[in-house]
Formats: C-alpha cells, sequence, structure tokens
C-alpha cells in the first residue's frame, strides 16, 4: 500500500500548460550560469556547439548531395565519375570525423562546467549554517540530497546539453532537408473524378503525415515512463541510503544483534527497487515495441513510396536514393520526441529532484524567518533573553529560559537531556526554531562538543585537527594533546589512514574531542552530553584538564546534578513543556 502511494505521487501531470510551466522554471533554474563565474567561456563554448551542429548539418547535406551524384554514375556506368565520387567522400568522412569529435569534446567541457557550478551552489546553500541538519528536520520532498547532488545534478546537466544540441541539430535537419525534399519530390496529379489536383512536393506531405502519427503514438506508448523513471530513481536513492546506514551504523547493528531486523528492512528496500524497476520496464517495453517497429518501416518507407516514378521513369537512380535519403533525414529530425522520450523522462525527473531540493532549502530559510531565536553577538558575556525552544512545527518544548553567563563561569544545565541538547544548538545558532534572543560575546571562540564527535575518515592527525588542517597543527602538539586525554598509545600514530569511527571506542572519541580543544582553545565551552561514555575517574580528569589549561574560559554543560563534582558551580534548571494532548 505504500509503495503504491509513492507510485501515484510521482505521476506525471500531463496537458502542455503544465509541460510550459516546467520548461520555464527550468530556464528560470539554468539562466544564473550564463551569468556566473567563466560566463564568457561558457557562453562562448556554447556558440561553438551551435556552430559545430550547424557543420554537422552541412556534412549531412553534403552526404545526401553526394548520394545522388554517386547513383547517378553507377547507373550509367561512368567510372571516372565514380572514382571520383569516392575522393569526395573520403575528404566528406573526413570533415565528419573532425566535426563530430570536436563536438563531442567542446560539449563535454560545457556539460562539467555546469555540473561543477551548479553542484558547488547547491552546496554553498546546503552545507552552510547547518542547512544539512535542519533539512533532515522538516517535511518535504528532499529526501537523499546526497544522491540528488551527486547523480541527479549531472543528469540535469549532462542531459539539459545533450538534449538541446539535439533538438537544434533536429531543427537545422528538418529546415535543411525539407527544402530538398520538396525540390526532388517535383508535382503529382491525383485524379478525383474529371477533377485533376496537383500535389508540389507531395514527399513532405507524406514524411510530416509519418511523423505526426509516429510521434503521436509514440508519446502515448512512453507516457508512463516519466512517472516510473522518477519512481525508479528515489527507490534506488532509497535503497543506496539505507545500506550506507547500515554500513555507517555496523557495529551497533552486531552488538545488538540487529542484523535479521537490519536485512528485512534492506529486503523491503530492495522490494520497493524491484516494484519501481517493473514499473520501468513496462514503460520501456512499450517504447520498445513502437519505436522498433517505426525504425524498422523508416528504412524501405520513402523507397517504396518514390519508386514507382523511378520504375516509370521520371527520375534517375541518384535522385530516388537522395529523396530517400531527404525523407529519412526529414523524419528523423521530427522523430526528436521518439528517440529521446527515455532520455527526456529521466532528465525530467533528475531537473525536479534537483529542483525540489533547492526549492526545499528556501522553504527552510522562509520557515526560519516564523518563530525564530534571535542570535546576535555583543557584550563579552552569554545572555538569554526570554528563549523558548521549539519544534519546527512551532510546538514548545521548554518554558522560557532567562539567563546571563559571565566569561569564566562554569555552569551546568540540568533537565531533559533532549531538550537542554536542544537549547545548546539553539545557542549554537544551529536550531532556530523558538523565541527569544540568545547574545552571543562578540569574538567569541566557541567549541561545542557532543557524545559522538565527528571523525572524518583519513589519516589519525586530521581527524584530532578537525576541522582545521595538519599545516595549522604542529604534529608534536597533537601528540602532547594526545597524551593530555588519555590517548597516548596513539601518539606517533598521527599519519594512519582509519575509519576512525569504528576503530575507536565511544569513550576514546569523547577524549578525541577534548584534544582538539586542546589544539583550537576555545574560550567558551560547551559540553552537550560529551563525556557520558566516561566512568568517574575519567570525568574528574577531563574536568582537571578544563581547570588547568582553561582558567578564563567559561564551561556550559548539559547533563545531570553531579556532574564534574566540584567544577560546575552553577546549575541553570530547564523546564521540559508537556506534550499536547
Amino acid at each position: 500500500m505504500t509503495q503504491d502511494t509513492a507510485a501515484d505521487g510521482t505521476r506525471p501531470k500531463t496537458g502542455m500548460v503544465h509541460h510550459g510551466r516546467f520548461l520555464w522554471r527550468f530556464i528560470v533554474f539554468a539562466l544564473p550560469f550564463w551569468s556566473a563565474e567563466h560566463k564568457w567561456m561558457n557562453r562562448g563554448r556554447l556558440a561553438l556547439v551551435a556552430a559545430l551542429t550547424v557543420a554537422q548539418v552541412a556534412v549531412q547535406a553534403g552526404l545526401n548531395s553526394w548520394s545522388a551524384r554517386l547513383y547517378n554514375a553507377v547507373e550509367a556506368r561512368q567510372l571516372d565519375a565514380f572514382l571520383e565520387q569516392i575522393v569526395t567522400f573520403v575528404l566528406l568522412l573526413l570533415a565528419s570525423i573532425v566535426v563530430f569529435s570536436t563536438s563531442l569534446y567542446v560539449r563535454r567541457r560545457l556539460q562539467f562546467a555546469w555540473r561543477v557550478w551548479l553542484t558547488k551552489t547547491t552546496l554553498s546553500t546546503w552545507m552552510a549554517e547547518g542547512r544539512h541538519y535542519q533539512l533532515g528536520l522538516i517535511a518535504g520532498d528532499h529526501d537523499n540530497p546526497d544522491g540528488r547532488i551527486a547523480e541527479d545534478i549531472r543528469v540535469t546537466t549532462e542531459s539539459a546539453v545533450d538534449l538541446g544540441q539535439s533538438l537544434f541539430y533536429c531543427i537545422l535537419l528538418f529546415g535543411t532537408f525539407i527544402s530538398v525534399l520538396w525540390t526532388l519530390s517535383g508535382t503529382i496529379h491525383v485524379e478525383i473524378g474529371e477533377t485533376v489536383i496537383p500535389i508540389p512536393g507531395f514527399m513532405v506531405f507524406i514524411a510530416l503525415t509519418y511523423s505526426s502519427i509516429g510521434t503521436s503514438l509514440a508519446l502515448w506508448a512512453g507516457y508512463p515512463l516519466v512517472g516510473a523513471s522518477n519512481l525508479r530513481q528515489t527507490v534506488e536513492a532509497n535503497f543506496r541510503f539505507g545500506l550506507a546506514r547500515a554500513r555507517e551504523y555496523s557495529e551497533s547493528i552486531a552488538l545488538i544483534g540487529g542484523d535479521a531486523d537490519e536485512r528485512t528492512h534492506l529486503q523491503e528496500l530492495l522490494r520497493g527497487v524491484r516494484r519501481g524497476w517493473e514499473s520501468q520496464t513496462y514503460g520501456l517495453v512499450r517504447i520498445i515495441v513502437f519505436t522498433t517497429a517505426y525504425s524498422v518501416l523508416a528504412s524501405p518507407f520513402p523507397l517504396l513510396v518514390a519508386a514507382p516514378r523511378y520504375i516509370m521513369g521520371f527520375i534517375t537512380l541518384g535522385t530516388l536514393m537522395q529523396m530517400a535519403q531527404a525523407f529519412s533525414q526529414v523524419t528523423a529530425a521530427l522523430s526528436f520526441p521518439v528517440d529521446n522520450l527515455s532520455g527526456i523522462a529521466q532528465w525530467r525527473a533528475s531537473v525536479e529532484r534537483v529542483m525540489a531540493l533547492q526549492d526545499a532549502m528556501r522553504r527552510l530559510q522562509e520557515k526560519l524567518g516564523e518563530n525564530r531565536i534571535e542570535v546576535t553577538h555583543e557584550g563579552d558575556a552569554l545572555h538569554l533573553a526570554g528563549v523558548r525552544v521549539m519544534e519546527h512545527d512551532a510546538v514548545p518544548l521548554m518554558g522560557e529560559i532567562t539567563a546571563d553567563i559571565g566569561p569564566g563561569e562554569h555552569v551546568l544545565i540540568e533537565g531533559e537531556t533532549q531538550v537542554c541538547h536542544k537549547l545548546v544548538l539553539a545557542i549554537a545558532g544551529l536550531w532556530p526554531w523558538g523565541t527569544g534572543k540568545v547574545t552571543l560575546p562578540v569574538g567569541a571562540n566557541i567549541f561545542i562538543a557532543s557524545d559522538r564527535p565527528y571523525l572524518p575518515v583519513g589519516a589519525l592527525g586530521e581527524a584530532v585537527c578537525y576541522p582545521l588542517t595538519l599545516g595549522v597543527c604542529v604534529p608534536d602538539d597533537i601528540n602532547s594533546a594526545l597524551r593530555r586525554v588519555g590517548l597516548g598509545e596513539w601518539t606517533g600514530r598521527l599519519g594512519e589512514v582509519e575509519s576512525w569511527e569504528h576503530v575507536l571506542s565511544a569513550a576514546q572519541q569523547q577524549r578525541l574531542s577534548f584534544a582538539r580543544m586542546l589544539l583550537h582553545r576555545p574560550n567558551w565551552i560547551f559540553l552537550a552530553e560529551a563525556t557520558n561514555a566516561l566512568d568517574a575517574a575519567a570525568q574528574r580528569d577531563m574536568a582537571d584538564l578544563l581547570a588547568a589549561e582553561f582558567p578564563s574560559a567559561a564551561v556550559v554543560a548539559v547533563g545531570r546534578a553531579g556532574l564534574f563534582d566540584g567544577f560546575l558551580l552553577r546549575v541553570l534548571h530547564v523546564q521540559a513543556e508537556a506534550a499536547p494532548g
């Protein structure tokens, strides 16, 4: 039942108005790239792609004219003319190789430049001010942002250039060969009773009718493919995310014996992938059945239609072959929707996923403007004025709190852990939902330690120094910091590369967080359950370390009464709000 709902949600809307609205949204979405950094280089690449596309059509026109001369020479049994056409063909072949290969190179450079720009632009919004964290807290069509940034942006930019060039090529191809076909067709006379009706360029009308019927049938056959492509991309992304999450928490899953449950969950996600795959397969089969018949018929059809005029002696063999090729080029140009239906469906699904992510980030910014905790920098103390943390849907989590914390004070925030943790996030500006005002000291060097510090995959020295670089942190200082926090066994191993969150225990990771603190030298320290994996003696050691290394720093810790006994001399009580209902 859940999967059916998802499928229904991805069913494409139809109608020219909706398609036109989508194209307009894409134009607005794409325009900034052409005015961004390196705009003249990218505009030049686009102009060069357009010029090379014109050259491609010119080569095709040359080959069409050459085919007429070749078959006329064969029909007339003129060896000299035949050999001359072989030389001409070699020249046309070389020109085709140069034009098409250069076009490919320039087009790919343009595609990658667009992808890099769009990825950087999206990342600069997503990975800033904690927005990547906040976005996961609100509902909306923005699941798997990593997949949208990595894969959907790639498809969006590459397919847009490919489809755009293909469309331009087809327009030029149609304009070039429709006149050729009109000229070669001549005029036929149709007798209806005693009336004779002359029809000039009759092959043009046949080509237009043939293509219109084919395109209409193809659009009907490919209708389910748009929704199926969107659905499959969604379920594939969900499956990848489930696998990545299982790998990320593999130790916890193994320790608690959750292998069977996790396997069941992954198999359920795989069943969703299967449903998405089957839905797309159904759409592709419909398309393949039609396009196969269409492409097979396209080759002999113009010959069958024009052959009677050759048989009756009205045209030469060269003209017949040239006419057939011109007919094929016209129908090929008009069959752009047929040939690219699958690619258009995938491209549109990716575009909508990327735009949905950007729309979600814009909505997040708008949402942050409502019931937002104001954070400013002023003076030399921390002021909480009527601060009340809420859920993102404006449900209060705690009563109002007003307090001042001066430099050098050691304060314990006591209350429900999750609520206190969100209060610390609000002070840091990462949890904006609520009311009141937070005033931070001007120029405060803030360090927030959590119960599970982030450890990037890489060298141990980089993990300790993070988010600074090893160029800033001196190896001797890193080793000294590790010894001070009780991780002396890791000194001298700063160059070892591991997935440290799986190598180090929870207690060791928390000790490493204090080593970072020694390197960063903050004057405002927030501990959000940062020692809950340590025993009482180890917590006492960390308190002594803070007292010795940061005598003038303010320390604000979340925890229960008795934490750092004798070190946290002041307690702020946070009253949790009762859940409604």
